[in-house]
């Protein structure tokens, strides 16, 4: 059986690589192209590695392009492989391969069907997995063709899992590589009734508010960190986005910073600091140390002045 490749992302490279290591026969690679990589969070072209194994390759920008459907039918795939690929494909795409398309989804389905599940698995304390399924009319809802769960570490941030998972994906797929070739991929329908769906995101949900408890704030900096655009704030009408960090000890004996007691400051208030780059602000239950932050002057620090003891960071430009 051989195979058709779609994708656009980290995880769409591991798979087209443990497809072409495992000697799975491709007809063709589609990937998204290079001059949208700015529009696309963990962006990673597919062209350099699909002309190093020799296999052709075809651009595009949107999956309804008629050069995409030309494309297919002249490589006549059996099978059509789409890996980290936000649009959806219109069935008379899946269907010019003859046994119909296969996907990849990063949770425990059914649980997590739907948009952003690396950031949804970090903020909501879920289990990530990589699974690959035939696909559907609904999205990730097809037979379950392999489903292999992957850690998910306490302090993880989105780059962390995604590299955990994309190792995970190749090892799957170099598992089943003699199925593939083989034309007997193993197929378990999902339980529907279980399933649960995670919402799209957008970059303005990376903004924090500092009222909400420590660890919440520090879920939201790990899920909409890199690859995706970051959690963020404001400080003196600047966006400030926050890219690393860690809570700060709430023991009483660790309250006092620079002879203030920070337990009766307000949410959002500079308590501390090492320098412009490190700072401990206020949380709604405790506080919370910045150890990486980017303004968008392009500076690494917020300053002197609005890293002073006392400053506040706000939710928007123009302040609280």
């Amino acid at each position: 059986m051989n195979v058709a490749f779609m994708g656009s992302v980290s995880s769409s490279h591991c798979a087209l690589d443990a497809l072409i290591r495992g000697g799975v026969e491709l007809t063709g690679v589609l990937g998204v192209d290079e001059s949208e990589s700015q529009r696309i969070s963990d962006f990673q072209p597919l062209r350099p590695l699909a002309e190093s194994a020799g296999v052709p390759f075809q651009p595009f920008v949107r999956v309804t392009e008629p050069a995409v459907e030309r494309f297919l039918e002249a490589h006549a795939p059996d099978l059509l492989w789409v890996i980290g690929l936000s649009q959806l494909l219109p069935q008379r795409i899946i269907g010019i391969a003859r046994h119909g398309g296969v996907g990849f989804h990063p949770t425990m389905l059914p649980r997590g069907r739907g948009r952003a599940p690396v950031a949804w698995t970090i903020l909501l304390g879920e289990r990530a997995a990589v699974n690959l399924f035939f696909l559907t009319d609904e999205p990730d809802a097809g037979d379950i063709i392999i489903q292999r769960e992957v850690p998910v570490l306490p302090d993880d941030y989105s780059e962390d899992l995604i590299r955990r998972t994309n190792g995970v994906l190749a090892d799957a797929i170099l598992e089943l590589a003699p199925a593939i070739k083989s034309g007997a991929l193993p197929r378990v329908p999902q339980d529907h009734g279980r399933a649960t769906y995670y919402k799209k995101r957008t970059p303005n949900d990376g903004l924090i508010d500092w009222s909400r408890p420590t660890d919440a704030i520090y879920r939201l900096i790990r899920a909409a960190g890199r690859p995706y655009p970051g959690a963020f704030t404001f400080s003196e009408g600047r966006k400030v986005t926050i890219w690393r960090g860690e809570p700060v000890d709430v023991a009483p004996e660790a309250a006092d910073c620079h002879n203030v007691d920070w337990r009766n400051m307000d949410p959002g208030v500079v308590c501390d600091h090492t320098d412009e780059s490190r700072i401990v602000v206020k949380t709604g239950d405790g506080a919370f140390r910045i150890t990486e932050m980017t303004c968008e002057d392009g500076g690494t620090g917020i300053g002197p002045r609005a890293a002073a003891v006392g400053t506040r960071l706000t939710p928007s430009a123009k302040g609280a």
